[in-house]
């Protein structure tokens, strides 16, 4: 993994302040990092503080998307990284899908362990990132509650996938998602329709839900 200094620079005006640092490590390669970068470059509208500086840990051709070996890849980075101060408040923020297949039990309660020890924030998504943002668009309590969870595929899709590409007018992409069109003013309706859900990292590893609103909600003024 390779560390972006690009968004969240200082400006003059508040270059004396001290900034807290939220290093983001995604585990997938393009949609959580659009979706946030989308964040940050909307940090006024959105009342993010500004004393939060956005730092992406972004993939590299042979980052794993396994969340375990992704947590593994980013610490190395930030171990050796001279500007990260955790015991000041910087966070490493691991933002993750409760993928069953490819996202063991026992490695979910090996990132518990690791937060417990305050070494990361774990913000999953159950089923997938995806569900996050479909709740911008609504609670999600029409859908079939046994579907949700499972996620199967349909066609090249996913089911929840399929759902969210009926939302913002058909135009749904993983590469090519459009923050600014479809989910700025979405943002707090999407929160509160995520506290419908579990928001306990604890219980996202086996009940639907996403604690992505949680760091959000933890960025605000």
């Amino acid at each position: 993994m390779r560390i972006d200094r690009e968004y969240g620079k200082r400006s003059e005006e508040d270059s004396l302040e001290p900034k807290i640092k939220y290093f983001i490590a995604c585990e997938g390669r393009k949609t959580e990092y659009l979706y946030f970068s989308g964040i940050n470059k909307n940090r006024v509208p959105l009342k993010i503080n500004s004393l939060i500086e956005f730092v992406f840990l972004r993939h590299e051709k042979d980052t794993s998307n396994n969340p375990l070996s992704l947590y593994e890849e980013a610490w190395k980075e930030l171990d050796n990284y001279d500007n990260y101060f955790p015991d000041t408040g910087d966070q490493f923020c691991l933002i993750v899908d409760r993928d069953k297949h490819s996202f063991s039990e026992k490695q979910y309660d090996s990132l518990l362990e690791l937060e417990r020890q305050e070494k990361v924030k774990l913000y999953v998504t159950n089923p997938c990132f995806e569900f996050w943002l479909l709740l911008h668009f609504k609670d999600c309590k029409e859908y079939d509650s046994q579907k949700l969870p499972e996620n199967s595929g349909t066609g090249n899709r996913t089911y929840v996938e399929s759902v969210l590409k009926e939302c913002p007018g058909g135009s749904y992409s993983k590469t090519g998602l459009k923050f600014d069109d479809n989910y700025k003013d979405k943002v707090h309706t999407a929160i509160n329709n995520s506290k419908k859900y579990t928001t306990e990292v604890n219980e996202l590893k086996n009940s639907l839900g996403t604690n992505a609103g949680v760091l959000i909600e933890s960025m605000t003024e």
